[in-house]
């Protein structure tokens, strides 16, 4: 898996200009993950609303969904056992796509956190 697609990157096999071809890379890499897409898959970025539901999967593998929010693998498998580390921040709760019980949104024009109870019903936990 790869946040960025590989085109973005310099070709580093090039003895001669390695380093500053390595230091161009990391100067990508840094401005792409700063902004927070989504994790890309075959070179787009995914459409998925939580974490990955295929695909065998490592111990601590990082994934960030369509609408932001932030996965960490807890347990290696296919498509393995997943956290949520960082709720979503959206301007409404979805109304559409999938979107897996449990999962954790900030509504940014509410500042309310909500968590997804099932169907399309969103809670406010309490404090």
């Amino acid at each position: 898996m790869s946040t960025i697609a590989p085109s973005r990157l310099n070709d580093v096999s090039s003895a001669a200009l390695f380093r500053e071809l390595t230091a161009d890379n990391f100067t990508i890499l840094a401005g792409e993950i700063s902004k927070r897409l989504a994790t890309y898959q075959n070179g787009s970025p995914t459409s998925i609303i939580g974490p990955p539901t295929s695909g065998a999967r490592v111990l601590h593998e990082f994934w960030r969904d369509a609408l932001g929010g932030e996965w960490v693998c807890t347990g290696a498998g296919t498509p393995g056992t997943w956290l949520q580390i960082r709720p979503a921040a959206v301007t409404a709760a979805p109304s559409s796509g999938t979107v897996p019980t449990g999962y954790w949104i900030w509504n940014v024009t509410t500042g309310h956190i909500n968590r997804h109870a099932g169907g399309y019903v969103w809670e406010v936990p309490e404090a």
